[in-house]
């Protein structure tokens, strides 16, 4: 009979050795497995935090990740394959539980959209699926988390406090400049102010413009930002330098005939966004006035893990100054 209790109290132990429970930022309590080594990330934030505190868990990159964007990453991210996206409209559930992940991670807005598809993942996939807050403010916590899942505490306490580093830089609140943010080769989608792609911005205390509408990114013509009349008018697609340079509608808008147009650098990832992950922290430095060559060295060597040559630094920064028609 003891024997039998003993067995019986063993195997309950071992069920709760194999086992943990974490509570996402949803506020839903979901059960993981205490050792957690393969990863798939929901979408590109989450995958630009997990190569950051853990690339060796991560099984791939949910959005294509140029070779000149690998090239400035550590191997162990460079190399990794393009996977299906979770937060995509197609239903990748079967080729997702062929990866036989441990846990699928999502990162960024916390809103009933994003919440609800964090637990039909897990409904669908049967794979434990958490949703961790991308706010700035909230980096250094959701890396803290995150660290005590994969079980990487050192190091996501590195990164933890660097990240409250960067947020901790004192802002200068001399200007508030009025400011346009846009996409595409063309920069005519503009993003709307109040949302994760404009948060650096809002951090900054500077006032978002966009052209009234519905949407994350609206629509937008060269007469309508110049309607707008921004005092900084920032693009994301590096093709704008030429575009400004041979269109001379653009210079119609008094931000670039003030000469101050600029194109946001986006090697590994974005400054600003694109994806709205960790990789914001260094938009929020360079844009209140931190030595670009100083932030990209520094962020590259800490966030990851990769110290940059030369080369490599010029070909970040590169026509990093103001555009000109």
């Amino acid at each position: 009979m003891l024997g039998r209790v003993v067995l019986v109290l063993s195997l309950l132990w071992s069920c709760v050795a194999l086992s943990a429970e974490v509570t996402d930022a949803t506020g839903r309590n979901v059960q993981l497995p205490d050792q957690v080594t393969r990863v798939v990330p929901a979408g590109p934030p989450a995958a630009v935090l997990l190569a950051a505190l853990a690339p060796d868990l991560m099984l791939g990159w949910p959005s294509p990740v140029p070779a000149s964007a690998r090239a400035l990453l550590p191997p162990a991210a460079a190399n990794l394959p393009q996977l299906p996206r979770l937060t995509g409209r197609d239903d990748v559930t079967a080729q997702i539980q062929a990866l036989k992940p441990d846990l699928i991670l999502d990162y960024g807005t916390v809103s009933p959209r994003y919440a609800d598809l964090a637990k039909t993942t897990q409904q669908r996939t049967g794979v434990p699926t958490i949703l961790l807050d991308g706010s700035l403010v909230e980096i250094p916590h959701a890396i803290r988390i995150l660290g005590g899942i994969l079980h990487r505490e050192a190091r996501a306490e590195t990164l933890a406090t660097f990240a409250e580093a960067m947020l901790a830089l004192p802002i200068s609140h001399n200007t508030h400049p009025r400011v346009v943010y846009a996409r595409g080769t063309d920069g005519l989608t503009v993003a709307a102010p109040g949302t994760d792609v404009t948060e650096v911005f809002t951090r900054l205390g500077w006032q978002v413009l966009a052209p009234d509408g519905p949407g994350l990114f609206r629509p937008a013509s060269i007469g309508a930002i110049g309607a707008l009349d921004p005092d900084l008018l920032i693009f994301s697609d590096p093709a704008m330098r030429d575009t400004v340079v041979h269109n001379e509608a653009w210079r119609t808008v008094r931000a670039v005939r003030d000469g101050h147009a600029l194109v946001a650098p986006s090697l590994p990832f974005g400054w600003v966004e694109e994806p709205p992950s960790i990789n914001r922290l260094i938009g929020l430095a360079w844009l209140d006035g931190s030595d670009p060559t100083t932030l990209a060295a520094l962020f590259s060597a800490a966030v990851y893990g990769r110290a940059l040559t030369k080369e490599q630094l010029d070909s970040v920064l590169a026509r990093t100054h103001s555009l000109q028609p």
